[in-house]
């Protein structure tokens, strides 16, 4: 268990020791902060045949059957490919299985990763299923854009949300880890928005390197000296996600710097660069097929022009 989930851990523990363990958990944070590996570990303490443990104990034969991935009493559903979409057929499968009785342990569990992504058909079958909960039944769904999920499921399901450490704590755990200087991690833990498994796969691809482009590229967009076309085919090799997480962190601190200097003109310029990029952000992140190569054009096109303006504004 990762340090920063203890306060969920301990708090799920104590529903289970007190049986009072809900039918449902969207289990939320940020990319980064090991969500996944929870769920896991909360699936392995329910299926234990241990009932008063407060950890799988790892050697009964449910624990054996569970950390060989063929547990018949637990189900996973994922996207069948990288990046789809999590489809009605696989939550049809489900709700057919959990109508069966358990076979191993007294519980039977499921979770669903990335929960954000089934699609509407999908969020539909599952409803239903939230709406008549099984005894002795747990459904864990996991997402990091909860927003993305529909109230009606988000109703009927207990929220658990990790967040990110203090940065001394990331850090510190990211030294332990080892490879990386504290001066390289705490420059790249802002991007990461501090979580530590974020930091670590950032560091792994050279992030910093990408940032330091990323940041002589912005700033020719704003000077107009850019070719969007050309930059965008750029910028579509990295991380879109990281991209604008970094190019929101640049304007926080250019409106920042600006309404301590009692700038209104320049605040106003960077809040309407601000809402293009978390509009942008939002279209990224979103479960639409988009053109991102088109969307990073608008996007530098949008940014540009919105310089111009505030130009020719300081010209009059």
């Amino acid at each position: 268990m990762y340090p920063w989930q203890t306060t969920q851990w301990h708090y799920f523990c104590q529903q289970k020791t007190q049986q009072r363990l809900p039918h449902a958990i969207v289990l939320t944070g940020v990319d980064g902060l090991g969500k996944r590996a929870l769920a896991d570990q909360m699936v392995a303490l329910v299926l234990c045949e241990q009932i008063d443990a407060t950890e799988a104990c790892g050697q009964c034969h449910s624990c054996q059957l569970f950390t060989a991935g063929n547990h018949p009493d637990h189900i996973l559903i994922e996207p069948e490919e990288t990046g789809k979409q999590i489809k009605i057929e696989q939550i049809r499968r489900l709700k057919d299985k959990q109508a069966l009785t358990s076979t191993v342990s007294k519980w039977k569990t499921v979770i669903i990763s990335p929960a954000d992504n089934m699609n509407i058909n999908a969020n539909n079958s599952l409803l239903k299923l939230l709406e008549e909960p099984q005894k002795n039944t747990l459904l864990i769904l996991v997402s990091s854009k909860p927003y993305r999920l529909p109230i009606t499921i988000l109703s009927r399901c207990q929220k658990l949300s990790l967040t990110s450490p203090e940065a001394t704590v990331c850090v510190e755990w990211c030294l332990q880890q080892g490879g990386f200087d504290k001066a390289t991690i705490e420059q790249i833990l802002p991007t990461a928005k501090g979580a530590p498994l974020k930091v670590l796969e950032l560091l792994e691809i050279d992030t910093l390197a990408i940032i330091q482009q990323l940041d002589i590229d912005f700033k020719t967009l704003l000077q107009g000296r850019a070719n969007p076309v050309s930059l965008a085919k750029e910028w579509q090799k990295y991380d879109l996600i990281m991209v604008f997480n970094h190019l929101q962190l640049l304007i926080k601190k250019q409106i920042m710097l600006s309404e301590n200097r009692s700038n209104a003109t320049g605040s106003k310029r960077y809040w309407t660069l601000y809402d293009c990029i978390i509009a942008t952000i939002k279209l990224i992140s979103s479960s639409n097929n988009i053109n991102k190569i088109l969307l990073i054009e608008q996007f530098m096109v949008s940014a540009m022009k919105q310089d111009a303006n505030f130009n020719t504004a300081l010209n009059r």
